[in-house]
């Protein structure tokens, strides 16, 4: 009697072992391509960011606020290294958003 119940509990835990085995195979077979379409969307945002704020700022900023350029509070015209900070702000910033989303599908 003690070795069927020793041989229940190893079947037991081994088809445990299994199911959890399953679940994370499959979680990971989900997650990878999620994942990689999030390294896509934030590459995506960071390369047209640069664009934007390069090109549209010396642009768009002076007319804005004329009076801040003229104090010097605001710079008419960004450096690279300003836009790719500010790019990078943006696109870390966009990565979060299909992360949340997908966080907040999978809630019960």
């Amino acid at each position: 009697m003690e070795e069927s119940k020793d041989e229940a509990e190893k079947r037991m835990a081994e088809e445990l072992e299994k199911r959890v085995a399953e679940e994370v195979e499959r979680r990971v077979t989900e997650g990878v391509p999620i994942g990689i379409a999030i390294l896509i969307a934030v590459a995506v945002t960071f390369v047209i960011s640069v664009v934007v704020f390069k090109f549209v700022w010396a642009w768009v900023v002076p007319d804005l606020f004329p009076g801040a350029v003229a104090q010097g509070l605001v710079s008419a015209n960004l450096t690279w290294f300003a836009t790719v900070k500010l790019a990078v702000l943006v696109a870390a910033l966009s990565g979060f958003y299909p992360a949340l989303i997908e966080a907040f599908r999978s809630r019960p």
